[in-house]
């Protein structure tokens, strides 16, 4: 039986916004998803001084899916972006230097010969057997933090599903993956989360330029300790990192602690929003949690979920040299900007786009990108999801929102809640 289920677009935006000036007075706020509409409506292209001080942003699917594939857009685009704290002081700038130096050997931002070299070292630790391998530590873990939810509080007291749960288990899962054998979560969740108010925000300020800065050196500390005490299981991926390390493909220093750190940070962040979205939607329309009853529904659910409301709402390009796009004129150095989240309701590529449809044929979207820079761990994070909602909707059928408590991220990209509360019943 066909579930679809039109959900009513969220804290509605203006509708009738049709020249270009009034465009960008719509503020992507928590919903972004009617400016993308008013935006695909002017075609695959259009500019905005909005975002970054002024980019070019592409918004149907065939655009972006194409744009992630074109070789005359460079994913090496840290330099600004890093340093573009306004009013940042000159000491504040020399500071984020070293922060620079990570981010940019970070595979998500470099392009040939360096991506393939990485990607290919890496790609061991990804294999489809290794993944199913973990896939017995994450259903433990969900009942686990499940069982904890249930000794704290009766089925009758709301509780954040945020807290308790979604930011729980893609911590310990991407640990546990990595191979480390003594993560402080508490550490963790702070480096992850000034990491994210820096990457996610339009105009970081010097504040949270800073911050991110403890945090990802935080981060690269923590690697390196592990890796001088050898307090690390060998068989997993930080492992298969290492002997590519002394293989020389990939090397020591800034690139290796690079790789791991964003490997932590990207296997946590994504997932936790997946988890939160995902229960939040599943819970607004009557019949579509109890229709996850049936296991075999899982694997289009979770795509359908990642379609709606992906966790990544764009990523970034930088124009290697000039050419015309869509008719436009792109020069060398511009900033190009695939909106994922306004490919994935594309009414051009998916039929009645603004449905849920859990039983929708669709394939992975754009939610994990695509080309050469396609998200290394799509596999374990649908895996982990999957598992994580099976194991919920079986032992909480009457799981419900609460009327008032939630809260929604306020980061353009990131799609995600701070705060989820619910009730077992």
């Amino acid at each position: 039986m066909q579930i679809a289920i039109l959900v009513n677009a969220i804290h509605s935006l203006s509708k009738d916004m049709t020249n270009f000036e009034k465009l960008d007075s719509i503020p992507i706020g928590i919903s972004p998803y009617e400016k993308y509409k008013n935006w695909r409506s002017q075609g695959p292209i259009y500019w905005t001084d909005e975002l970054f001080g002024g980019a070019w942003v592409l918004t149907t699917f065939h655009a972006v899916q194409s744009a992630l594939k074109d070789p005359r857009l460079s994913a090496c685009r840290t330099g600004g972006w890093v340093m573009r704290a306004p009013g940042a002081r000159s000491n504040v700038r020399a500071q984020l230097i070293d922060m620079q130096r990570l981010f940019a050997r970070a595979m998500l931002f470099v392009d040939k010969p360096t991506h393939p070299r990485l990607r290919q070292a890496m790609q061991v630790g990804f294999r489809p057997d290794t993944i199913q391998k973990m896939s017995a530590f994450v259903d433990s873990t969900v009942n686990e933090l499940i069982d904890n939810v249930e000794a704290a509080c009766d089925d009758n007291s709301p509780f954040d599903f945020i807290e308790t749960f979604a930011q729980h288990l893609p911590a310990r899962v991407i640990a546990r993956f990595l191979g480390f054998r003594h993560v402080d979560q508490r550490r963790f969740l702070t480096w992850s989360s000034v990491l994210a108010q820096f990457i996610g925000s339009v105009y970081p300020s010097e504040e949270e330029a800073l911050a991110a800065r403890t945090g990802l050196l935080g981060m690269a500390d923590y690697i390196q300790n592990c890796l001088n005490n050898g307090d690390f299981e060998e068989e997993k991926l930080f492992g298969v990192l290492v002997r590519a390390q002394s293989r020389g493909e990939i090397e020591s220093g800034p690139e290796m602690l690079s790789q791991c750190a964003m490997l932590l940070f990207a296997g946590y962040e994504t997932t936790r929003h997946l988890l939160g979205t995902a229960v939040y939607w599943l819970l607004r329309e009557p019949g579509l949690w109890a229709a996850l009853d049936d296991p075999a529904r899982l694997r289009s659910a979770v795509r359908e979920l990642l379609r709606w409301d992906s966790p990544v709402q764009y990523t970034g390009r930088r124009a290697s040299r000039s050419f015309t796009l869509y008719g436009r004129d792109i020069r060398r150095g511009d900033l190009v900007l695939p909106l994922i989240g306004s490919a994935n309701r594309d009414p051009g590529r998916y039929d009645e786009p603004d449905l849920i449809n859990l039983d929708r044929s669709i394939g992975i979207p754009l939610s994990f990108g695509s080309g050469p820079h396609v998200c290394i761990g799509a596999g374990l994070t649908l895996m982990e999801a999957e598992c994580a909602l099976g194991v919920l909707v079986r032992r909480w059928p009457r799981l419900q929102l609460c009327e008032a408590g939630s809260e929604w991220l306020n980061i353009p990209l990131y799609r995600g809640l701070k705060t989820l509360m619910v009730r077992r019943s």
